[in-house]
């Protein structure tokens, strides 16, 4: 008895899922085709998650547990960096802030190569 009772809340969660997603899906008011970077395109057609995105602009929060402010691991870990010793987390690593800072965030690691830096780096060793 309690198995058919479950097995009738899965089904049900289903089809609520599947009645959301079909409705998401035909009232859209934008339409938007192909590749799509502008954030603000989507905040018609899925405000919920436009809501969500939004919020990760706040770096306000802090725990014991990262919270989403940008902290230097390597600063506060030093031996992190001989544990990462050869890959690209040994250069710089941050704690994550959001998605609303992802690309910033790609821009300023020294994981992937800063043009900038390696320029300084290269007028270093080869003064004009």
């Amino acid at each position: 008895m309690v198995v058919v009772f479950v097995l009738g809340m899965i089904a049900a969660s289903v089809n609520e899922r599947h009645a959301e997603v079909t409705s998401v899906m035909n009232n859209r008011k934008t339409e938007i085709t192909g590749i799509e970077a502008r954030n603000d395109k989507f905040e018609p057609n899925y405000p919920r998650e436009y809501q969500t995105w939004e919020a990760t602009a706040d770096t306000s929060f802090k725990s014991l547990y990262n919270g989403n402010q940008a902290v230097d691991v390597l600063e506060a870990r030093p031996e992190m960096v001989i544990l990462w010793a050869g890959y690209a987390f040994s250069k710089d690593y941050s704690t994550p802030r959001g998605h609303m800072h992802a690309i910033e965030d790609m821009r300023n690691t020294l994981r992937v190569g800063n043009r900038l830096l390696a320029g300084l780096a290269k007028a270093r060793m080869f003064p004009a």
